[in-house]
Order: C-alpha cells, then structure tokens, then sequence
C-alpha cells in the first residue's frame, strides 16, 4: 500500500504530531510505504524529527501560489501513483480538493481536525469577519463539488459540524487521535509549588489570557498567589498580548511562557493540574496528553471537551471566557487533594480506554484497507 500523507506543514500543532505518529507506524510496517507532500516549511516543528526516523517529504518550494501548490501535488501524484492520498487540515484539504477534479488517481481521505466554523471564533476580535466567511464558502463549495472524497472526523462533534456543511452522508468514519503513554508517569514527583500547565499555540483559541486573568482574579480577590502558570507552545498571534498581560499585572514570578519545548512529557508529570480553556477544538491532543500524564483537567464546556472528556465528573469544567469561573475552579483544585486523586485517576483510565496510540493506528489502518476495498 502507498500512502501519501498531504500536509500544510511539518509545524508543531496537535494535527501535524498525529499525522507523524501515525505516518512513523506505517513506515514500519513490510507492506505499506509513506511519503509526505509540504506546502510550506516551519522553523518550529516535526520536520527533523520526521527525516531523521527516515520518511521521505517533498517540500513545495516554486511560486504561484495555490495554483502552484495545486501543481506540485498534481505531480507528485502521477510520479507516486498513490494508493492513498491522506489530507489534513484545511489548505492542504482545499489544494487536494482543486487536483482531484482532473486527477483521479487513488483513494482520498482528507482529515477533518476543528470546528473552525462555530459561533465561539466571533469572540476573536482580530478575525477579518469577511476573510473569514468567503475562505468558510470556499471550504464548503470544494467539498460539495468533489466527489470520491472520504473524511475522516477526529470526533463526533467535528463530523457533526462538517456534516451539513460538506452533505456528509456514509463517507465518513470517527476515529480519535491517539498519543503514546507517558513514559515518566510512574516516577514523577511533583514539585513543590502548586503548579498548572497549559500546552498549545498562542493563540485565540486557547485561551490562555484567560488564564492569566483568572490569576489575576485570585490574587485581587482571595489575595491567593500560591499557584504558578508553566505555558507551552509555539508562540502566535496572542504573543504579545498574553507577555503585556503578564508585565502589566506583575505576574512574572507565577507565569513562565516557555514555548515549543521537546520536554512536554516531563513538564507534563512534574505539574500538579492541567489547564485548557479552549473555545473551540476539534479534539484536543494537549488534553490527551495530560490524560497519558494522570493529570487532573479544568478545561472548557464545550462539546468537543465534553466528549473527549466523556464524563462531566471526569474534569471541572468552565464557560469559556469566565474567567471567575475558571479561577473558583484552580482554587478548588488546589485545596482539594483527594478531588485531585480521583480525577487523576479518571483521566488516567479514560486514556487508557479511548485514546492509547497502538490502538488508534490499527484503526487507521483498517481504514485506509477498507476505503482502497471500497
């Protein structure tokens, strides 16, 4: 079987770490080989990482923009004469889209990974509204004019969104993002200071100012500033407003940005709590890997959260953008020891139950044989 995974890029997100972990499991196999098309490269990311375990990638490198990048996928797909072309994310997703109304070579899969068109992204003050609208008619009129195209939804809420967009019917299959045990779980000691941990890219999405404004809150309110604030992720368009935050309300001795680190693991078991405040996600990687971590969760009520979750006594839970809320939750955390066991406990079985990475790909796997049988 011959894959080729087609990918934005090689940059640090969840969706490009599910992509090379699953891509890492097929290179080792006898009977299928991977190969991954870039339409752009990242200083910051997976690209050495995916080389050196010795998975060819094929960079766009020539101009034209989509036009052009539309032309580089086109030929690499004749040279490759695919089995399988694997899209995620949703350049690459409209690229492919563009290619394969005169290329019909192979079997499609494109990877649906957010829920990029809710209601929460009017929260974002600095989303260009009609940018916005005309590239979400763009996505849903590519999807409806292309046929032979099979998604795969990282949730159901994800397949849920798409559904009615893209007239999604029996095309689809739900299958999770995986990610491997912690292998420091079982030897951590926690440090001293209570300390929550929050993992992704700055940006909107995340939250993570409000965070910083629940700190804010406990220490105005409860005087409270026994708690710190480790974030990790490559830094984005909310940079600079979260380290402004954190400066003009004297937060420097509890908040520490560290961005894209490749100690996430360790990080992950030293801390005490794990924190993410999202507004929207299509799954949440970083929240399975404080899963893996045995970590207690604060995360946000939306549905995506929820399922991941899947009990609303397995995490605490906050509207996102109450902060108020978000902060009541951090104390409660903090003061409760045994509340902390127990949804250690329930995260560490929940990972074990969905999300552990060796069952994930064999799913993966089956899908892509099924699909080619199709």
């Amino acid at each position: 079987m011959k894959i080729l995974i087609l990918i934005n890029s090689l940059g640090a997100g969840g969706a490009e770490r599910s992509m090379v972990e699953f891509a890492k499991f097929l290179h080792k196999r006898e009977e299928t080989t991977v190969k991954f098309l870039c339409l752009e490269r990242r200083k910051i990311g997976l690209e050495e990482e995916v080389a050196s375990f010795g998975i060819p990638i094929h960079y766009f490198q020539g101009a034209g923009g989509f036009k052009g990048k539309a032309g580089f996928v086109n030929n690499c797909i004749n040279k490759e004469n695919p089995d399988i072309i694997h899209s995620a994310l949703t350049q690459a997703n409209l690229v492919l889209r563009y290619v394969r109304l005169k290329n019909k070579k192979g079997k499609v899969i494109q990877s649906l990974v957010n829920t990029p068109y809710s209601l929460e992204r009017k929260k974002d003050s600095d989303l260009p509204w009609q940018k916005f609208q005309l590239a979400k008619q763009m996505d849903v009129w590519s999807a409806r004019l292309t046929s032979g195209i099979f998604y795969h939804a990282i949730t159901n809420k994800v397949l849920q969104h798409y559904k009615p967009l893209f007239k999604i019917r029996n095309n689809y299959k739900i299958i999770y993002r995986g990610r491997y045990k912690n292998k420091y779980v079982e030897e951590a000691e926690k440090r001293k200071q209570f300390t929550i941990v929050n993992v992704g890219r700055q940006e909107f999405a995340k939250g993570q100012l409000d965070i910083l404004k629940a700190l804010d809150y406990l220490r105005s309110s409860y005087g409270f500033t026994k708690v710190n604030l480790e974030i990790l992720g490559r830094p984005g368009q909310y940079s600079e407003r979260l380290l402004s935050y954190i400066k003009e309300n004297n937060l420097e001795e509890q908040v520490k940005i560290h961005g894209f680190v490749h100690d996430v693991e360790k990080r992950l078991v030293t801390s005490h709590a794990f924190v993410f405040p999202s507004y929207y996600e299509g799954l949440g990687g970083a929240l399975i890997e404080a899963f893996s971590a045995k970590l207690p969760c604060i995360c946000s009520n939306i549905e995506v959260l929820e399922e991941v979750v899947g009990n609303k006594k397995g995490a605490l839970f906050s509207k996102p953008g109450d902060h108020v809320q978000l902060a009541e939750n951090i104390l409660r955390l903090y003061k409760d020891e045994n509340m902390r066991k127990k949804l250690s406990n329930y995260s560490f079985k929940r990972f074990q139950e969905a999300f552990v990475m060796e069952s994930i790909n064999n799913q993966m796997l089956n899908m892509y044989k099924e699909v080619i049988a199709s």
